[in-house]
């Protein structure tokens, strides 16, 4: 069975796993960042006209000092938005699954809305005639070294994909990979890459391949990967 190894952080991390297995591949999870909700007090969405969310790490860090539900929220994807209706939320609106097209569908939504996210973002809410308020709630934190079960099976040649799904994990993995002695290995895998931002983040490892996601979510990504069930 194929292997394809899983470096984003959790919750995410379990539900690609699942997805792959359901393909037919053999998911490899090494979530290269962990996240940490930064403490605070509740958030007071006094005087704000909607609540915007770039990831489902936001989200919930949103549900989880808010008891709000009310107001607008816009949210970067399909499946973010997906979860916020699941956690209560009664109007939800999604965008395409990036930072530019959630900036699109929030001109004119304002004129005060706030953006919680984490500590690095893909990019700035800048949508027209709106002031966008951006609060921290929570950070991505990177590991130091390659899982040990994850260098056993990119050293035993059981890894064939290597699915990234953001800039910063991309990066970390090239690091880690060459801090593990695994670049002459890089020859033997294929990237599969959220959005072309990502892709840039591992140019000259040497990977066999790099496929780009049509669009920036997981089923888009894992569309890159041939059929295997069902061919």
């Amino acid at each position: 069975m194929t292997g394809v190894l899983v470096t984003r952080p959790e919750p995410g991390a379990a539900e690609t796993a699942s997805s792959l297995a359901d393909l037919g591949y053999r998911p490899l999870l090494a979530p290269l960042l962990t996240i940490e909700p930064i403490a605070g007090p509740p958030i007071d969405l006094t005087g704000f006209d909607a609540v915007a969310v770039t990831s489902s790490n936001g989200l919930r860090a949103l549900a989880a000092r808010s008891g709000e539900r009310t107001l607008p929220l816009y949210a970067v994807g399909d499946r973010t938005a997906a979860l916020a209706r699941d956690l209560g939320f009664r109007e939800v609106y999604a965008a395409e699954g990036d930072v530019t097209s959630l900036t699109r569908l929030l001109a004119g939504k304002g004129p005060r809305v706030l953006h919680v996210s984490g500590i690095d973002v893909a990019g700035e809410l800048l949508p027209a005639d709106v002031v966008v308020t951006r609060l921290t709630a929570y950070r991505a934190v990177g590991i130091d070294a390659l899982p040990a079960p994850a260098v056993a099976a990119l050293r035993g040649g059981q890894v064939a994909y290597v699915a990234l799904f953001s800039p910063r994990t991309a990066g970390l993995f090239v690091r880690l990979a060459q801090k593990a002695g695994l670049s002459p290995l890089a020859g033997g895998w294929t990237a599969l890459c959220l959005s072309a931002a990502v892709a840039r983040a591992t140019h000259g490892f040497g990977f066999a391949e790099t496929r780009v996601a049509a669009r920036p979510d997981a089923a888009s990504l894992l569309a890159l990967l041939p059929a295997v069930k069902g061919s």
